[in-house]
């Protein structure tokens, strides 16, 4: 098919049992400022049992659905969905975020006008406007110490090493600017450079977006965050429910994803001596983690469980 009668971008989300931000996803889509530019939606699910699908198919039956059948992870969902698309770009946002304004069309213009741009971001925000800082630096030691959401970053947010990691000077300018990795909850990437680095790395669950801008910075091109182009993103309350069983899932499988994304990016050996205080400092945090994972689950279970945030105006 030419480019003339492709859609500008298909939009893929993939989602597990998160009926209840489904709707407002795919709506901040249908309802976006896409500024002339054609659009098609592809929700690919991984084995939802909470009526996800159902509801998609009775509310929303523009949106092109995949069901899996189960869970097979964001890269290899989300690669399935890209092979299905037929778009001059792929966007990716995570099921559980809300599209502002032209934050989109914003994506595919720069594409279109900086053919050397691999992926660009937008900007993340929770419902109450405080930043994720969605494109940083590749972290170092220092930057693994003050981790995005760490304690130290709240009590040190100006520090020198925060800010360049972080990229916060950039974001407070204003206008898109280059950057090493962007959040996949919310890029755009032109197919050609998304399967000529193999897509998302199928081996990673968390860590992945890191490794595959690595990957395309490595061929050459660029990767750019765009602080006007806003999403509002839940971040943690998508994708279901998570007991103790999930979370120790998912804390166990970040550090070995950052470990071994950590040497990919900066070309380490497994037994050279950063590698191994790498490896001991991270099975240490995630050790902490899984105890303070379980006081909290024990804790859960005898309140009411945790809503998820209010949106509010935001000016970001």
């Amino acid at each position: 098919m030419s480019d003339s009668s492709r859609v500008d971008a298909a939009v893929i989300i993939v989602g597990v049992n998160a009926r209840r931000f489904v709707a407002q996803c795919v709506e901040s889509v249908r309802n976006a400022d896409w500024a002339g530019y054609s659009h098609h939606v592809i929700y690919c699910d991984n084995g939802s049992t909470d009526g996800t699908l159902e509801l998609l198919a009775s509310e929303y039956p523009w949106v092109e659905t995949i069901a899996n059948g189960k869970n097979l992870g964001y890269c290899i969902a989300a690669n399935i969905g890209a092979k299905r698309a037929d778009a001059r770009y792929f966007i990716f946002i995570n099921d559980d975020t809300i599209i502002q304004g032209d934050a989109l069309a914003r994506l595919v213009r720069y594409m279109d006008d900086y053919p050397d741009a691999a992926t660009v971001g937008s900007r993340l925000v929770f419902p109450d406007g405080r930043d994720q800082w969605s494109g940083r630096r590749f972290p170092d030691i220092m930057a693994s110490i003050f981790s995005r959401r760490g304690w130290l970053v709240k009590v040190f947010p100006n520090l020198g090493t925060v800010r360049d990691y972080l990229c916060k000077d950039g974001v407070e300018r204003g206008e898109p600017f280059d950057v090493d990795w962007v959040s996949a909850a919310g890029h755009i990437v032109r197919p050609e450079h998304f399967w000529a680095v193999g897509g998302y790395a199928e081996d990673y669950y968390y860590w992945h977006e890191m490794v595959i801008c690595h990957r395309l910075k490595q061929k050459g091109w660029r990767v750019v965050l765009d602080p006007k182009s806003v999403i509002i993103h839940y971040e943690g309350f998508g994708s279901g429910p998570r007991p103790f069983k999930k979370l120790r899932f998912h804390i166990i499988d970040f550090h070995i994803g950052a470990y071994r994304a950590y040497k990919e990016v900066h070309k380490l050996r497994a037994w050279s001596p950063i590698s191994i205080f790498c490896a001991v400092a991270l099975t240490g945090r995630a050790a902490l983690l899984l105890v303070i994972a379980a006081v909290k689950c024990s804790w859960n279970a005898i309140r009411p469980p945790q809503q998820p945030l209010p949106v509010t105006q935001t000016n970001a």
